[in-house]
């Protein structure tokens, strides 16, 4: 069990190393990213494509060898590891290794034993707060013995310099494009070409390991191949290399093998109570530029002074970005600390934790971290909204121009651009026909916008116009535009053109009233929204004919209505694209025709979204109507009225005193949900409650429901589904997600994103005790670090036996202090 030792969010954790799936995030905001284990395993990259050391998923985390170490090798040749990684620690159950970290740092400390000799060692790790793409790994030793100790130095860390692809793909022929030199200070490695998925280029990379000690001297040797520290029939934890001591000095070049960077620094003799520490860079840079260069790290930290100057200057700077997030929430810890049961001060260290992961996962996006081996780093359309919730709370104005830059992947047909850029507003074409349409995404627009307006003052923002995407998808993502790409009239082939050919600019409210218009058109035959390819569930990806999703259309429609009052308070005129005003007033003509069946109506909104989507395919009139606001907002209300009375009367289920909604219908046009059969979903619950579509009277019994059928304490609370009989029926019919084991990611585990959303939900509409027992049960489990087995923090889900998967880079924790900032409001 970890225990906080300050306020500041700083924990420690004896024994960690007896703890499996374990690692830390190593980051900062110039581009390094990485992860480091109890034994300092895990990796470190730029991106996909310069992975600096060895791409390391969480089965790897116990089984690699090549970590980042340091070696003391003694005066009998006996090696000891600092970091506890030998096979003759291991052996003799001298490895064992306390970890301290904080916000955004990782230290280990371990006791090094050689006969009566006894070393203690403190291995420090983090990425300074720095345009420099690097790690700084500070080792201290402490002779706590009580005879002199003397012993070789060497640091080892492998280099693996190259794609993640290359892992399985050309391995080692892509080691034989490797130049390997030996510097003043450490050893570089740059690559002649990199070969990966983006074809033979011409490789600037280059990679190194260097090093000094704490006055800045250079080392004395070097261990540049695999071979030189392994030796024949060795190991990264049975080095026989090390032993034969046969380093090279600078100026030495080997080409075509695997590197490493191996530094081996002069004998030290330690008295009793005396120390030495050594500085160890493990990094990356471009070979044009000079920083990030051996002697540009050593220039700026090459000293013990330098190095706590960074540290502290590291510090200083996440636990300000931590901070930032909960400014808003100040007060919620009590409530927390009361539910939980634990101090408020503990409360405030656990959350500083949760702050930061929003800004984790804007530097990582959805990748790079073990458990998140998947994806090439960025973030989806989802995640710049939800992102932006946790941040605004600490300052809004500084993302004003953020979320402005957003809008910018809206595509005229409604649906969004879904590969983002690196850079903010940078939304790239689809050159693969990726014909995938998530139905939820117009839902965060507004959620995110209210919330914004809320803590700013500032509505103006929604009369900021922005350009439209566009790309080869055309139709909703059902057809291709062949005429898109083409540079007319010299304009950029992304941009959305008047027929006049001028890039045509829209508000952002007529952004998001377009997504949400031309969704709320896209029915199936039971009158709910089509789930498409997917929504905030992206496992439900199997029923993209039939399915709909009763959950999001719910959502949809407490969107809209909330719209309504927006244009209601705020009066006066809006100006919206021809085409979009028409389409809102026709669909509002249909909800109000008490003479169409069910089936006629969503056939007619069908047909108007084909025909208007056919109109927008290539470009847009680029004229604008001038409605008044209060008549918008009529419609508006009126198009949210007709969809929430609609799931009210048909979508409801009552079985014996308990009540849910069907959230889902699957592939075959089939309701998924059953109380009587014991098939629910939580999902369809939160966004009916959050929205308004259920009444008091139902969320009543529908907490009762969800007590019964979805809340597991030991696994840490509500459950995002109970188990279906007919798994691989609803695997092929509604989505892959019923083919995982039950109790793992969307399959029924404690998914913490929608099990917080069902707390806010319940906060919003006032029962704030049924909202702190989802909280209590959620922060309870990820605290019991005997069960979670992870660092503080919000994971994405808890599994059958409570374990925290997937930590750090999740959603749930925007919402976590978005639901702390209405708790400190409540």
């Amino acid at each position: 069990m970890y225990k906080f030792i300050d306020n500041c969010g700083t924990f420690e954790l004896k024994n960690a190393g007896a703890n499996s799936y374990l690692y830390f995030p190593i980051c900062n905001e110039a581009g390094i990213m990485g992860s480091l284990t109890p034994s300092l395993g895990g990796d470190l990259m730029l991106d996909q494509n310069h992975f600096i050391l060895q791409p390391a998923s969480v089965e790897d985390l116990h089984n690699y060898k090549s970590k980042r170490n340091f070696w003391l090798r003694f005066e009998d040749g006996t090696l000891r590891s600092a970091t506890g990684s030998s096979v003759w620690q291991k052996a003799d159950g001298t490895n064992s290794v306390t970890v301290r970290a904080g916000l955004l740092w990782h230290e280990i400390e371990t006791e090094i034993v050689n006969g009566n000799d006894r070393i203690e060692a403190r291995v420090l790790n983090f990425a300074p707060a720095e345009d420099v793409t690097c790690e700084i790994m500070r080792v201290s030793l402490v002779n706590t013995g009580e005879g002199c100790i003397s012993f070789d130095p060497v640091a080892v860390v492998p280099l693996y310099g190259r794609s993640a692809t290359n892992l399985r793909d050309h391995r080692h022929v892509t080691s034989l494009l490797h130049r390997i030199k030996t510097v003043e200070y450490g050893v570089t490695v740059t690559p002649t070409l990199s070969f990966d998925e983006r074809g033979h280029l011409k490789n600037t990379t280059e990679y190194l390991v260097a090093g000094c000690d704490r006055t800045g001297a250079a080392p004395k040797a070097f261990y540049p191949t695999v071979m030189s520290v392994i030796g024949e029939g060795g190991d990264f934890e049975l080095p026989l290399g090390l032993k034969e001591a046969k380093g090279v000095g600078p100026g030495a070049a080997f080409e075509g093998v695997e590197a490493v960077g191996g530094l081996e620094f002069d004998r030290v003799s330690l008295k009793p109570g005396e120390s030495a520490e050594y500085i160890i860079f493990i990094g990356a840079r471009d070979v044009n530029d000079i920083t990030g260069s051996a002697e540009d790290l050593m220039k700026r930290f090459g000293s013990s002074e330098a190095v706590e100057r960074a540290l502290e200057n590291n510090k200083k700077y996440w636990i300000a970005k931590a901070k930032a997030g909960l400014n808003a929430c100040s007060g919620a810890e009590k409530a927390v600390a009361r539910a939980v049961g634990i101090t408020e001060e503990y409360a405030k260290n656990y959350l500083l934790w949760v702050s930061v992961e929003p800004v984790l996962r804007r530097i990582f996006g959805c990748s790079f971290l073990p458990y998140h081996d998947y994806g090439k780093g960025g973030r989806g359309w989802r995640d710049l909204w939800q992102d932006c919730l946790a941040l605004m709370l600490g300052d809004p104005s500084s993302v004003r121009d953020l979320l402005i830059n957003n809008f910018a992947g809206v595509r005229a047909d409604g649906t969004n651009a879904t590969i983002i850029g690196s850079k903010p507003g940078e939304f790239i074409a689809d050159r693969n026909g990726i014909a995938r349409v998530w139905m939820d995404h117009g839902v965060w627009t507004w959620i995110t916008m209210k919330l914004y307006m809320e803590l700013s003052g500032d509505s103006s923002v929604l009369d900021t116009e922005q350009y439209y995407f566009k790309d080869r998808l055309c139709m909703r993502a059902k057809s291709a535009d062949e005429r898109s790409g083409e540079v007319a009239f010299g304009v950029s082939p992304t941009l959305l053109l008047t027929r006049e050919g001028k890039p045509y600019r829209g508000s952002l409210f007529e952004h998001m009233l377009l997504m949400h218009i031309t969704v709320a058109l896209d029915v199936g035959e039971h009158g709910n929204m089509l789930l498409r390819g997917a929504d905030w569930n992206d496992a439900l990806d199997m029923a993209d004919k039939k399915g709909e999703s009763v959950a999001f259309t719910a959502a949809y429609a407490g969107n809209l209505r909330e719209m309504a009052q927006f244009l209601e308070d705020r009066g006066g005129s809006v100006e919206i694209l021809k085409e979009l005003a028409g389409l809102a007033k026709d669909l509002c003509g249909i909800c109000s025709d008490a003479g169409l069946t069910a089936f006629e109506a969503a056939a007619r909104k069908r047909e108007l979204l084909e025909e208007y989507c056919r109109s927008v395919s290539h470009d847009v009139s680029g004229e604008k109507t001038v409605v008044d606001a209060k008549d918008l907002a009529a419609t508006l209300r009126a198009i949210s009225d007709s969809v929430a009375e609609h799931i009210r009367k048909n979508e409801i289920l009552v079985d014996n005193g308990f009540k849910w909604i069907n959230g889902y219908y699957d592939n075959d046009g089939k309701p998924v949900e059953s109380i009587k059969d014991g098939r629910i979903m939580l999902t369809g619950a939160v966004f009916a409650i959050m929205s308004g579509v259920a009444q008091d009277s139902d969320i009543k019994d529908m907490v009762k429901t969800a007590d019964k059928y979805l809340f597991c304490e030991a696994s840490g609370g509500y459950r995002l589904n109970t188990r279906f009989e007919d798994e691989e029926k609803y695997a092929h019919k509604l989505g892959r997600m019923f083919g995982f084991a039950y109790g793992t990611k969307e399959n029924g585990a404690v998914f913490c994103h929608m099990a917080v959303m069902y707390a806010y939900s319940l906060l919003s509409r006032g029962f704030k005790d049924e909202a702190l027992k989802v909280v209590s049960a959620l922060i309870s489990a990820s605290l019991d670090f005997d069960r979670s087995h992870i660092y503080p923090g919000i994971p994405e889900y808890f599994d059958n036996n409570g374990r925290g998967m997937y930590p750090y880079l999740t959603g749930a924790a925007s919402w976590m202090l978005l639901l702390m900032y209405r708790l400190a409001k409540s």
